[in-house]
C-alpha cells in the first residue's frame, strides 16, 4: 500500500450554489466521511488547502474576470445563468482555497515526495474558461495546477485525463495550443457542454494532436469505458511520456447519478485508479493528482470517491 496527501478546507462546504442545486456542500461531506472510515484511512494525511493568490489563479484565467467575480460574491452574490448556478459571499474564499488545493498537492509531490494527491475541490472547475465561468465552476483548478508545476518546477510533460461525464471545455480551451500538455477526456458525446468533445477536436498549431477527446455513448457500461481507455488513451499517454499525472475525478457517470446517464459501477473507478498507476508508473515516477468535479448522487459520489482512491493506495489489489 502507498500513502495519499489530501488536501480540505472547511470552505469547500461554503460555497452556496442555491437551493435544490445538485452541487450541494453535502458532497463533500460525504467524500470526508467516506475517506475517514475506509479501511485504509490510515495511509492519508490530511493537510489543509491554502488560499491561492490571485497571482496564481491569473495563470489561466484573466484579471479582470478574477477581480470581478471577487467584487461580485463581496457585493453578495447572484445567480449566474453561465455557471448555472449562484454565488454568494463564500463561493470566491471557497473558489480560491479549491485552486489551492491543488497547489499543495503539488508542492507535496515536487518538494515532499508525495506519489499520490487527491482533493475534494468545491466548487469543481473544469468547465470554467479564461474569462467567465461556467457548469457549476469558477475557476479551473486543474488547469492551473498544471500551469503552477510547469511554472514552479519546470516540468516539460503533463498529462490531463478527465474522467468525468461532462467533457472538460474549459480545460480544453486552456491547452488547445500546447504541445506541454496533453489533454485526454472520456465524456458522454453530446452531453454538457453540447457539441464540444468531438472526437476530431484535436488541438490547434502547436498543440495539434496533443488533445484527445474519446465521446462515449449514453447509458454505456464498465466494458465499454474500459475498452475505449485502452484504445485510445493509454497508447497516447505511453507515447507522450509526461512527468507527472493529473486527472480530474468526476462520478457523476456512476448508475445512480440521474445527471450523467450512465452506467457505471464502483468497481470502474477501481479500475481507471489501476490503469492511471500504471501510465504514472511507466513515466511519471507514479505521481498521480487527483481533484474532484463532478458526482451528484450522495451514495453514487461516496461509492465512486472511496473505490477509486482505494485503488490507488491499495497498489497490489
Amino acid at each position: 500500500m502507498q500513502r495519499l496527501l489530501l488536501a480540505y478546507h472547511d470552505l469547500f462546504t461554503k460555497h452556496d450554489a442555491g437551493p435544490d442545486h445538485p452541487e450541494l456542500p453535502a458532497r463533500i461531506d460525504v467524500v470526508m466521511n467516506a475517506v475517514r472510515s475506509a479501511e485504509w484511512n490510515e495511509m492519508v494525511e490530511f493537510v489543509d488547502a491554502r488560499d491561492a493568490t490571485p497571482e496564481e489563479v491569473a495563470l489561466v484565467h484573466s484579471e479582470r474576470y478574477i477581480d470581478a467575480m471577487r467584487r461580485l460574491c463581496e457585493a453578495g452574490g447572484e445567480y449566474l445563468p453561465a455557471m448555472e448556478s449562484n454565488i454568494n459571499p463564500e463561493s470566491f474564499p471557497a473558489a480560491m482555497r479549491a485552486v489551492g488545493a491543488g497547489l499543495v498537492l503539488a508542492d507535496g509531490v515536487f518538494k515532499e515526495g508525495w506519489k499520490l494527491g487527491f482533493a475534494p475541490t468545491r466548487p469543481p472547475g473544469h468547465h470554467a474558461i479564461k474569462e467567465r465561468p461556467m457548469g457549476f465552476c469558477i475557476f479551473n483548478n486543474i488547469a492551473i495546477t498544471a500551469r503552477y508545476i510547469q511554472n514552479t518546477y519546470s516540468i516539460k510533460r503533463i498529462a490531463i485525463i478527465d474522467f468525468d461525464i461532462h467533457h472538460g471545455n474549459g480545460t480544453e480551451e486552456a491547452f488547445w495550443r500546447d504541445e506541454t500538455v496533453l489533454y485526454c477526456s472520456l465524456h458522454r458525446d453530446n452531453h454538457f457542454p453540447y457539441n464540444k468533445g468531438r472526437r476530431a477536436d484535436t488541438g490547434e498549431g502547436e498543440g495539434e494532436g496533443y488533445t484527445i477527446n474519446v465521446p462515449l455513448p449514453a447509458g454505456c457500461d464498465d466494458e465499454t469505458f474500459l475498452e475505449a481507455f485502452d484504445r485510445y488513451i493509454t497508447p497516447e499517454v505511453l507515447n507522450y511520456g509526461p512527468e507527472i499525472i493529473l486527472v480530474s475525478a468526476g462520478f457523476d457517470g456512476h448508475w445512480r447519478d440521474i445527471i450523467g446517464g450512465m452506467r457505471f459501477t464502483g468497481d470502474l473507478y477501481e479500475k481507471i485508479a489501476k490503469n492511471l498507476l500504471a501510465l504514472a508508473e511507466a513515466n511519471a515516477e507514479g505521481r498521480i493528482i487527483s481533484l474532484l468535479e463532478g458526482g451528484y448522487d450522495l451514495i453514487g459520489l461516496a461509492e465512486g470517491v472511496t473505490r477509486y482512491l482505494g485503488g490507488l493506495i491499495d497498489e497490489q489489489g
